[in-house]
């Protein structure tokens, strides 16, 4: 009778230790969340009305071309540098704006810091591969069903490259029949990171400036060639308005860092964000992209 050949050692049990360390961190790591969303948008809402306390603040273009777009047609589009993205949420809560934030954990900081600065926020767009996607679609579905909505989207993106406008606020445009208005603020003082974005969080006892330009259209059948056209338009227009800030404010930026080489202002002098819109068209040879709203 042959011998039974020797069995496998018997496989080594789990370790429950993993299972338990997986378990502290996320228990941590929600009471960071907890607490975050407790403390950081109380922080950044004083932080920033000790600013506007203390600071001198020009922002009425703003509000002229903006809310006479948003009354005019029920919705708009602001597009700025994603620069701003430290002050934006506080600079625009009186237009009671509409925004989406991310479903991960700290967009629950996020999104109590926008409710705190009067925005409507809705969640979206989870993962790097499927953002943008997901995020356009539901901002396009968003203003198409719900009355009244004015977004204030960083057309850079949030990777960048700095000062290159991405196509995302042409595209909602161009399906929601919506205008867009440019958008630049700028502090004289303040701490500029050392991001890519190079981020502005400003210093109290210093001075604001906000400039606008718009309304600009794209006619809803606009194919991607239009889309296109616009868009660069767009980068264009708010290059300006970049140049036009710092020249206002007296900032010596020299040869404007992350702009395209041998960038040349084109507005002449005296011309703050004067609209190229619909109102101001040739309605005998429009570009490709224009549409006049009925």
């Amino acid at each position: 009778m042959r011998p039974l050949p020797d069995s496998p050692p018997p496989a080594p049990r789990p370790t429950r230790r993993p299972r338990l360390a997986k378990r502290v961190r996320r228990w941590f790591a929600a009471r960071a969340i907890a607490l975050g969303v407790l403390v950081v948008p109380r922080l950044y809402m004083l932080y920033m009305t000790v600013v506007r306390l203390t600071s001198r603040e020009d922002g009425r273009q703003l509000d002229e071309v903006l809310f006479d777009a948003a009354n005019r047609h029920d919705r708009a589009v602001a597009a700025l540098w994603h620069e701003e993205v430290f002050t934006v949420a506080y600079n625009y809560r009186h237009f009671h704006g509409h925004t989406l934030a991310s479903v991960s954990d700290f967009g629950e900081i996020i999104s109590e810091m926008l409710r705190r600065c009067n925005f409507v926020v809705f969640r979206g767009g989870s993962g790097s591969k499927s953002r943008r996607r997901d995020v356009l679609g539901d901002l396009i579905e968003h203003m198409q069903t719900v009355p009244r909505v004015i977004y204030g989207l960083t057309v850079d993106g949030s990777q960048g490259p700095a000062y290159h406008m991405k196509p995302g606020a042409v595209l909602i445009a161009r399906a929601c029949r919506a205008p867009i208005v440019l958008v630049r603020t700028r502090y004289r003082r303040g701490i500029t990171l050392n991001t890519w974005d190079r981020t502005q969080i400003p210093l109290p006892c210093t001075q604001r400036l906000t400039l606008a330009s718009g309304p600009y259209w794209i006619a809803p059948d606009a194919d991607e060639a239009a889309v296109e056209a616009l868009r660069r338009h767009l980068e264009s227009e708010l290059l300006e308005l970049t140049a036009r800030v710092a020249e206002t404010l007296e900032e010596d930026r020299g040869p404007y860092r992350g702009f395209p080489p041998a960038w040349t202002p084109q507005w002449a002098p005296g011309q703050l964000g004067i609209p190229y819109g619909p109102h101001d068209l040739d309605p005998e040879h429009p570009p490709s992209w224009a549409h006049r709203k009925a």
